[in-house]
């Protein structure tokens, strides 16, 4: 009499077919990802062409060096994205916290330290001590802190026209829940976003035409924020205007990881968006 077989242990093999298989279906269903922005100067950037005179083109700028999907820039003229075409990351380093750390590196300086607790900072609606990412207005702290070095610009397509000051505003917000998004000008709030808002009275700043300003962002809590941003302003007497919704990714969502890492071990590449030349 043959002796049975002894069983083959196939069950972690078909668990993990099956799970490779889910994500790849998943990953085939979805949008084409943004790229992402992680480090170097950068701006969101507004730009004038006479050929659409009641019309601004809105735009992230990646200046020559800033890194992109892990790659460096090497274009001088830097790199031009779509909105939406690209995430603006918020890494774990950017986590400062709302504390007084009176040594911490800030403004380029290794101990002159930095304070975000005080009264002009309850706006963001989270007490002291909690965490807090920030994007800082200072080349040196971004470099530092291992962030982009976020800049807001009006300098394309501007000369020779009548432009004043150009302004910022929200028109729209999505953020995880409990998430609040702010701009500050030193101390002086500009931007207090929250999730579930839909009113963005008193929510605003203006930079000169042909201007180059940097601010301080704030994010209470991790996950990805689109905030819908317009810029206006007048040329002589005509309005112009334009829109785009911007990307922020506040440390990387778990299921964005774990489904990257199954890709990856399935050997499927991420696909790509193309990317815009200036």
């Amino acid at each position: 009499m043959t002796a049975p077989r002894p069983a083959t242990p196939q069950a972690p093999l078909r668990l993990t077919t099956i799970a490779l298989s889910s994500a790849l279906l998943a990953l085939a269903a979805a949008p084409t990802r943004a790229e992402v922005w992680s480090l170097g100067h950068g701006d969101i950037g507004v730009a004038y062409d006479s050929a659409t005179p009641g019309a601004f083109e809105m735009e992230v700028h990646v200046e020559d060096g800033g890194v992109v999907d892990g790659v460096a820039i090497t274009n001088p003229a830097g790199q031009a994205f779509e909105p939406g075409d690209i995430t603006i990351r918020v890494p774990t380093t950017a986590n400062l916290q709302r504390i007084n750390n009176p040594t911490g590196f800030w403004t380029g300086l290794a101990n002159n330290g930095y304070d975000f607790t005080g009264s002009q900072y309850n706006a963001l609606g989270v007490p002291v001590g909690s965490n807090l990412w920030v994007l800082s207005p200072t080349g040196a702290d971004a470099d530092h802190y291992g962030t982009p070095f976020l800049g807001w610009a009006t300098e394309e397509g501007f000369d020779g026209e009548s432009f004043g000051n150009i302004t910022f505003t929200p028109t729209s917000f999505t953020a995880p829940a409990g998430g609040t998004m702010a701009i500050y000008d030193g101390t002086v709030q500009q931007w207090v976003l929250q999730a579930g808002d839909t009113d963005f009275v008193g929510d605003s700043f203006s930079v000169p035409a042909e201007g180059h300003v940097h601010r301080t962002l704030f994010f209470t809590a991790p996950g990805l924020y689109q905030v819908g941003i317009q810029a206006a302003g007048l040329n002589g007497a005509t309005s112009v205007s334009g829109s785009a919704v911007y990307n922020f990714e506040v440390v990387p969502e778990p299921s964005t990881l774990a489904l990257a890492a199954l890709a990856a071990a399935a050997g499927v590449p991420l696909a790509l968006r193309r990317r815009r030349l200036c």
